[in-house]
């Protein structure tokens, strides 16, 4: 048997792509799951288990690392021990089976270690230092102790005797090949073994320097591996939330439900939305989301119907609800009616790009090179570069979340929509960026409405 020992800390974004990477494995042996948690406090644990109910779980308040493999092993069945971080994510099918063969008749063969791949959301250093450190030729390393315990193997056998350092708060890993090569054994790296890992292993802030010199090594040892990147929307659980209220601002029932009926159909033309659910106040509005197969859960309580209620803390409420249930989403992406231009696919492409770029939100917006202020008391701050010419300077960034967001679960949980690393999807398309919410606004846009649903019933 091969147990998988993987360590986690507040790590619930990388639990499906990491869990069910490790499930896809093709390898001729049984195959165990044993997560070391350090006292997570999101929902690392409950999507875990969500996700692969037979894992084993052990659970550590004091993180050192070697003690934290040590302890997962004690709980291991398997001969061979295959360490890896939460966040490192299997390539392909055959990244177990190509680290297991290097034990196939080996004598003396300690432990095996895989290639780190970066993603396209790594920094340009960690980008480097990946590159750099993990190359595409197998080694055999006799008197060289690196080893990286993100994504290797050692027999149970060779760990008896050699147990991971349980004080040390870092490099574990290389005493523990300095021990075993000061035995008489060896270790290997494999370059066929690969996992996606985000981070880099060095420090070094010399962006610039660095950015030149992936450029170069990614043209020279490009293995057509960051192009898909560990997160694959498809395969990944995203929600959409969709609040409406019974009413909005002056416009009338017939004015709503269009803007909502618009809306849906927006939400129907998505191949990467695993669940709609349409929360609202109205049992008309919610008649109408469920004649049309969306899924509507029980109205919400008066004290998030009443017009002062926070949109976020809808998105809270309906997420609390979900994970209750026991579903634990990967993104949720949330949208209201105002925005009835929204262009074919703009929502697939959102969510496309919140997977690859790495943010914990990605909002769609636009760009405003025009002036602006911020008023400060009774004074007018200008906040823009508008003396210089429009292509020298760098535009202010307007969100439009109503058109479309997407956030991790965590955020949304803590009562927000924006987290720390928000990043801004430009709009080319200036009509997707009209917004509806009076009756003025609704007459004025009312002509090209009209021209969309009869364009539409024409095709």
């Amino acid at each position: 048997m091969i147990s998988i020992i993987i360590r986690t800390k507040n790590e619930e974004r990388w639990m499906r792509p990491c869990l069910e990477a490790v499930m896809a494995q093709r390898v001729d042996m049984p195959v165990e799951v044993v997560l070391v948690d350090n006292a997570s406090t999101d929902k690392t644990v409950d999507k875990a288990q969500a996700i692969m109910p037979g894992l084993k779980l052990v659970r550590v308040e004091e993180f050192l690392p070697g003690r934290a493999i040590n302890d997962g092993i004690r709980a291991a069945s398997g001969d061979y021990i295959v360490c890896l971080s939460a966040h490192c994510i299997p390539v392909n099918e055959n990244w177990l089976a190509r680290l297991l063969a290097n034990f196939d008749g080996a004598k003396d063969l300690a432990g095996v270690y895989g290639r780190q791949v970066p993603v396209s959301f790594s920094s340009p250093s960690d980008k480097r230092d990946l590159l750099i450190t993990f190359g595409l030729d197998r080694r055999v390393q006799y008197k060289d102790p690196f080893f990286h315990n993100a994504n290797s193997m050692v027999p149970r056998h060779v760990w008896e005797r050699f147990p991971f350092d349980e004080d040390v708060t870092n490099i574990e890993d290389r005493l523990w090949a300095k021990d075993v090569l000061g035995a008489g054994m060896h270790i290997v790296y494999e370059p066929d073994a690969p996992v996606y890992h985000h981070h880099g292993i060095h420090q070094n802030n010399d962006v610039r320097r660095a950015e030149s010199v992936v450029r170069i090594m990614e043209a020279e040892k490009a293995a057509g591996h960051e192009a898909s990147g560990p997160f694959r929307s498809a395969h990944l659980d995203t929600v959409a939330v969709l609040p409406v209220r019974a009413s909005l601002a002056d416009l009338d029932r017939g004015e709503m439900e269009a803007l909502f009926d618009r809306t849906l159909a927006s939400l129907s033309e998505s191949r990467q939305l695993s669940a709609i659910l349409v929360s609202t106040d109205d049992p008309a509005l919610a008649g109408m989301a469920r004649d049309r197969g969306f899924v509507v859960p029980d109205l919400r309580p008066p004290e998030l119907a009443e017009g002062h209620a926070r949109f976020d803390d809808v998105l809270a409420f309906e997420l609390r609800r979900l994970e209750e249930s026991g579903r634990f989403p990967d993104a949720v992406l949330s949208l209201e009616i105002t925005h009835p231009f929204r262009q074919a696919g703009f929502l697939d492409r959102l969510l496309e790009e919140f997977f690859n770029c790495g943010a914990q939100t990605l909002v769609a917006g636009v760009a405003e090179f025009r002036p602006c202020w911020v008023r400060e008391g009774s004074e007018f701050q200008r906040i823009d570069g508008f003396l210089r010419r429009r292509d020298e300077r760098e535009p202010l960034h307007v969100a439009l979340p109503g058109l479309g967001c997407v956030s991790l679960p965590a955020v949304i949980r803590s009562g927000k929509r924006f987290g720390s690393r928000t990043t801004i999807l430009e709009l080319a398309d200036s009509l997707a960026a009209v917004e509806v919410r009076s009756k003025a606004a609704f007459q004025r846009v009312r002509p090209l409405l009209t021209a969309d649903a009869r364009s539409a019933a024409e095709r």
